[in-house]
């Protein structure tokens, strides 16, 4: 969480393990966006064939750390800022 609001039940039915709300989930986009997607091809052979058969593709997503900390870098800073 970065301004501590609550997340908004629309966002946290589509998305359910987000810790930002709508616009900072906006906002991190540009720092990568809040998850990282990786996909892996599925092998179905067996260990020892030669033949190599592939199955579906497996997808995960990860949590992405570094644009979590770069976006509340950017929070902060923007708190201590005067406004005009």
């Amino acid at each position: 969480m970065i301004c501590k609001q609550p997340i908004e039940s629309e966002r946290e039915e589509a998305i359910p393990d987000t810790r930002l709300c709508a616009a900072h989930g906006q906002e991190i986009e540009q720092f990568g966006g809040e998850f990282k997607l990786s996909a892996e091809q599925e092998k179905t052979s067996k260990k020892t064939s030669f033949k190599v058969n592939y199955g579906g593709i497996s997808t995960t997503r990860t949590r992405n750390i570094v644009a979590m900390e770069k976006l509340k870098d950017a929070y902060d800073l923007a708190q201590f800022e005067p406004e005009e």
